[in-house]
């Protein structure tokens, strides 16, 4: 018999078909399952993490998008990334006001994402289909391949030093407070606090993931902005300026941990590239926003100051008009204003820890802190930028040679003093973009000098990371400069060209490498667990915070020589060392070490955790304020006031206190 296709029968039987088909998959994958419950975790936790960040992008564009949409002269790229950045700044001072009211919480936060995500995701989307494809292949490849492994290392736990001191520790306590304190002996809660407010949004959106990939983001948008800074001054170098900038090891590295260098270094990019096309006569909407830029570049990170400093002096110079400047001033005021009264009522001091006195904070502190005079000699500021390129290394340091603890790699020493060569050829570049370029960095880098010479505890290459794309931008253009000094340049081009390709492939090996390293993908996809990746990457100091939170009762441990303590739980109240000078300080107002006990259990102290490796490495640099009778008090102390209750190899000592 015939079946017709149109026949009760042969839907019938098709019907089965599908029946059986399906019946025999789910029968295999029940006996053969593709992922267990650890795998389920990571789907779930990654679809938080992704949802998390694309309502916060989302709203974010909507926000911006209701200013930017006014405003011209800026690619669609530059549009976009310029709506996002200012929406999180608007976020970010939203999540202020709320958390010094205590009116935050997942179930609002989650709320105030969702409830516009129709809306907000039809503008990201409109906005994003009309972004250009990227044209240079080989630059793309090398940018897109590092974005993919900061994004990897995004998903991972946190370990990153800084992250495990304040960045994420700062929003933790915040969200186990309910609100926004400074309750805890840690001198980092009164640094600028815009960064601090997105992780405390990516903490209780989806946990830490989402506030390194908050970080990423604003990697990804200094990117976008930077081929603008070279469009005028070397047309078609864009796509050199974004790689020169990625290309920068250590910079790149940080671009997945939860730090605030991208997000100082984007703000001040976004100043500039508003200042630029603002009216130079009249205080129009763009200088405003300029103005709110440089203040989130301020509210970022302290050592901005420089940045902002350089862009002041551009919006003098381009406008030449003193009533534009001021209004840049005005602006940028009002809108730091808001941190500087949220310090000013939490810790007595605005720009808390610096100048004044203020809670947990005197005179003994700030001589420690800024260890004022024991910078770097006038011929070793002359040497710095050398000094840090060729010897400075990431998390460490070559005997002989200043710490300046990075690794930047060779290409903006190779090529920045060739734009000495462009303004010799091009005497407008003096007076156009390339002027402004130079003003810019050039103050930062007078700034990081200043730094580097005031005290040895800022010999950092890091303290200039948020003038990395103004002087990616030079070096993209020195580097096309060459090219017009006649035929001769133009094959000197072409060499600097292969060799500049050859850093960029040792680059990316290595990018690929320490990645492979450190195996983040177990972990992202629970082939390893968290506990396990964080022991590996830890260490004795994962160990060490796990006994912590094994201890009963409500115990309050107090820590000497280390600052991390993001990994104790919730129901321990840890004081980490966040400056190391916890007992060097005790020893100036408490002459033995009984009296310092005695004041330890007055303030209910009832564990010690001796940081042995820190102490050690602290003895042997030779800081002189700790002498031989404060290392001498240290053994009393730990012998005969406190009882081991735990050891983690040779690097920590968990105590308890004697009552």
């Amino acid at each position: 018999m015939r079946l017709r296709p149109k026949s009760i029968w042969s839907r019938v039987i098709v019907g089965m078909a599908l029946i059986w088909f399906v019946a025999v998959i789910l029968a295999y994958y029940a006996v053969h399952k593709p992922f267990g419950a650890p795998q389920i975790d990571a789907i779930r936790d990654l679809a938080t993490t992704a949802i998390g960040g694309l309502s916060a992008v989302a709203l974010a564009n909507l926000l911006g998008w209701t200013v930017f949409r006014k405003l011209s002269n800026f690619s669609n790229a530059e549009r976009l990334t310029l709506q996002i950045g200012l929406g999180f700044g608007i976020i970010g001072l939203s999540l202020l006001a709320l958390g010094l009211t205590g009116a935050y919480s997942p179930l609002v936060l989650w709320l105030l994402l969702l409830l516009p995500l129709p809306i907000s995701l039809y503008r990201l989307r409109k906005d994003a289909r009309e972004l250009p494809r990227p044209s240079t292949r080989g630059l793309t490849i090398f940018v897109g391949l590092a974005l993919v492994l900061i994004l990897i290392r995004a998903l991972t736990p946190p370990t990153a030093w800084d992250s495990l001191v304040y960045h994420l520790t700062g929003p933790k306590l915040y969200q186990e407070a309910g609100r926004i304190q400074h309750d805890v002996d840690l001198a980092y809660l009164g640094f600028p606090k815009a960064g601090s407010m997105l992780f405390l949004l990516g903490l209780q959106l989806a946990g830490p993931q989402l506030a390194q990939l908050f970080h990423a983001t604003f990697f990804v948008m200094t990117i976008a902005l930077t081929p603008g800074l070279v469009r005028s001054a070397a047309p078609g170098r864009g796509g050199l300026a974004v790689a020169i900038l990625v290309a920068v090891p250590s910079a790149a590295l940080l671009a997945g941990w939860a730090y605030v260098d991208w997000i100082t270094a984007f703000a001040g990019l976004a100043s500039y590239r508003l200042i630029r096309v603002s009216d130079t006569e009249r205080v129009d909407r763009a200088l405003i926003l300029a103005g709110f830029f440089a203040a989130l570049a301020l509210n970022t990170k302290y050592t901005a100051a420089w940045l902002v400093l350089g862009l002041s002096l551009v919006v003098l110079l381009r406008g030449r008009s003193l009533r534009r400047w001021v209004a840049f001033l005005l602006s940028t005021s009002a809108f730091v204003a808001p941190f500087l009264l949220t310090n000013l009522l939490l810790t007595g001091n605005p720009v808390y820890p610096f100048f004044f006195e203020g809670i947990y904070w005197d005179d003994h502190r700030a001589f420690w802190f800024s260890r004022f005079g024991t910078g770097l000699s006038l011929p070793k500021l002359i040497a710095a930028p050398w000094e840090a390129s060729i010897w400075g290394i990431e998390g460490g340091f070559y005997e002989g040679h200043a710490s300046y603890g990075a690794t930047v790699g060779p290409l903006l020493l190779a090529l920045i003093p060739l734009i000495t060569l462009r303004l010799m050829l091009d005497r407008s570049a003096r007076l156009g973009s390339v002027r402004d370029l130079v003003v810019v960095a050039g103050v930062a880098y007078l700034g990081w000098l200043v730094m580097l010479s005031s005290s040895s505890l800022l010999i950092q290459s890091r303290l200039l990371f948020p003038a990395l794309p103004f002087l990616a931008a030079l070096a993209a253009i020195g580097f096309d400069t060459v090219g017009h000094v006649g035929r001769w340049g133009v094959s000197v081009r072409f060499v600097l060209g292969g060799l500049v390709a050859f850093v960029l492939a040792l680059t990316a090996t290595g990018m690929i490498i320490d990645t492979m390293q450190a195996d983040p993908i177990s972990v992202v996809l629970r082939a390893e667990s968290e506990q396990a990746y964080l022991a590996r990457r830890l260490g004795y100091h994962y160990e060490a915070m796990q006994e912590i939170n094994r201890l009963g009762g409500k115990p309050k441990v107090r820590f000497l020589w280390e600052p991390r303590s993001y990994y104790c739980g919730g129901g321990v109240l840890c004081e980490p060392d966040a400056l190391l000078d916890r007992w060097w300080h005790d020893r100036q107002h408490f002459s033995t070490a009984e009296e310092v006990m005695t004041r330890w259990r007055e303030e209910g102290v009832t564990h010690v955790l001796f940081h042995r490796a820190g102490a050690e490495a602290v003895r042997a640099a030779g800081f002189v304020p700790l002498n031989v009778k404060d290392w001498e008090a240290l053994g009393r102390f730990l012998e005969q006031q406190m009882v081991p209750v735990g050891a983690f190899g040779d690097a920590y000592v968990l105590y308890e206190i004697q009552q």
